[in-house]
């Protein structure tokens, strides 16, 4: 039996990637370090991993993504918290706009922005910041390995 080509779900991928808005303002890259992913794991939005499907090592593409695709979810806003200005250290400024982490209790951290504040605290939108935006993916792949049943 012949091996499938191309990229299949559950294989392992090494790329670059830059995230781009529709104006070509970077809101992320891979930096100089390739980063490993599992397609078809939650490591990237659905409508990217389907695209790398049948790619192949080398090949360089962009996928355009509308905000109206919801590839990042869709706005919840119960995801907007208020948090006591006393969980911010001296080092953090809780400021309009400032993206903020915090650990949650089983070690992983969470990034959102700081929407507001007022007298009983500091609102921050942990909604990601790519719901409803129209964006564009600009990948590289460096290497692939099959998935090993």
């Amino acid at each position: 039996m012949t091996e499938p080509k191309g990229i299949a779900t559950g294989d392992r991928v090494e790329l670059h990637y830059r995230v781009l808005l529709a104006d070509d303002t970077e809101v992320e890259n891979s930096g100089e370090q390739a980063v490993s992913v599992i397609v078809g794991s939650t490591d990237l939005p659905e409508v990217v991993a389907q695209a790398l499907v049948g790619k192949n090592s080398g090949e360089r593409f962009r996928i355009e993504i509308s905000g109206s695709d919801e590839a990042f979810g869709a706005y919840d806003l119960q995801n907007t918290q208020v948090i006591a200005r006393e969980k911010f250290s001296e080092q953090v400024q809780p400021d309009p706009g400032a993206l903020v982490e915090f650990e949650l209790p089983d070690g992983e951290s969470i990034a959102g922005h700081v929407v507001g504040i007022s007298d009983d605290g500091v609102s921050v939108d942990f909604n990601h910041p790519l719901i409803g935006r129209d964006c564009v993916y600009e990948i590289e792949i460096v290497a692939t390995a099959k998935r090993k049943d």
